[in-house]
């Protein structure tokens, strides 16, 4: 099974109060996709196993206000909102092109059980979107061009949150930091 590349961010302010303003910085911070705009909330309490307390769909990032309106009604200790959503990344069908390409974004509460305790995890999809392919012409620039998106939306959420920690990391464990300052 293809491993999937995360970003999680460690939050100064880990009060329960500032979730729903941490919240909207992440989804304002975040480039949504033009190609497939559609998103879907979920609201889950103690873990991802439990069924949503609330899951409901959106039209687009356009309804960001509401989107966290929704979510905020359901602000508890040990709850998790999470975003699906997409957003527009190169992808090889034979000829590399521009595609909407899925991500999660999960923000949490202080007594959510999370696997590395951090505030807020971004898994932005399968890690072969940003590994070149030696033998897939093209490949190199396409790849420079979603890791170079990554690196921008590190860079928007650092100057939306105050952040103690960050970490770009593959479910192998890989910190991928230094392999992508090397390719952008």
């Amino acid at each position: 099974m293809p491993d999937h590349l995360h970003l999680s961010l460690w939050l100064a302010d880990k009060q329960i109060l500032t979730l729903p303003a941490n919240f909207s910085k992440v989804l304002a911070a975040f480039p949504f996709s033009r190609l497939r705009p559609e998103l879907t909330l979920r609201v889950v309490a103690v873990d991802f196993n439990e069924p949503p307390l609330l899951e409901q769909e959106f039209a687009s990032s356009e309804e960001l206000d509401e989107i966290v309106s929704a979510a905020q009604e359901f602000l508890h200790e040990d709850t998790a909102f999470q975003l699906q959503a997409y957003w527009d990344l190169m992808h090889r069908e034979g000829e590399w092109r521009l595609k909407p390409s899925p991500v999660l974004i999960d923000v949490y509460a202080p007594e959510f059980e999370t696997p590395n305790g951090e505030q807020v995890n971004l898994d932005l999809g399968m890690e072969e979107l940003y590994t070149p392919e030696a033998e897939a012409p093209g490949s190199f620039r396409a790849v420079q061009s979603n890791v170079a998106s990554v690196l921008h939306l590190q860079r928007d959420l650092e100057a939306a949150l105050q952040l103690e920690k960050r970490l770009l990391w593959s479910d192998s464990g890989e910190d991928f930091l230094a392999r992508f300052e090397a390719l952008a």
